[in-house]
């Protein structure tokens, strides 16, 4: 595994520690959003499965670029719905305490 790998799945690791923290998880209700993030925990695995020298994968540079379009994808719907419910909070910026 070259250091660029080993710096992308270390990236990715903290990705997934964030994500499977209690307040986060405790918050994802939506079935749709808990069955992107395992996706995307999944592909993280296949992803460093595929960086092992003595893995037929790590030779297949096809498969390794589907991995990460296939990550590429699930990160921007994760983000796509952070934004969303962010978008929902922002009306707090415009409360203020009451004389």
């Amino acid at each position: 595994m070259n250091i660029d790998s080993h710096l992308f799945l270390d990236t990715l690791e903290q990705m997934r520690e964030l994500l499977s923290s209690p307040d986060l998880e405790s918050r994802a209700d939506n079935a749709f959003l808990t069955q992107i993030i395992k996706d995307f925990y999944s592909l993280i695995d296949e992803y460093a499965t595929a960086q092992i020298p003595e893995n037929a994968a790590a030779e297949d540079p096809k498969k390794i670029k589907s991995i990460l379009a296939e990550l590429t994808s699930k990160i921007d719907t994760i983000e796509q719905h952070v934004k969303l419910e962010t978008e929902k909070l922002s009306f707090l910026s415009k409360v203020t305490p009451k004389d």
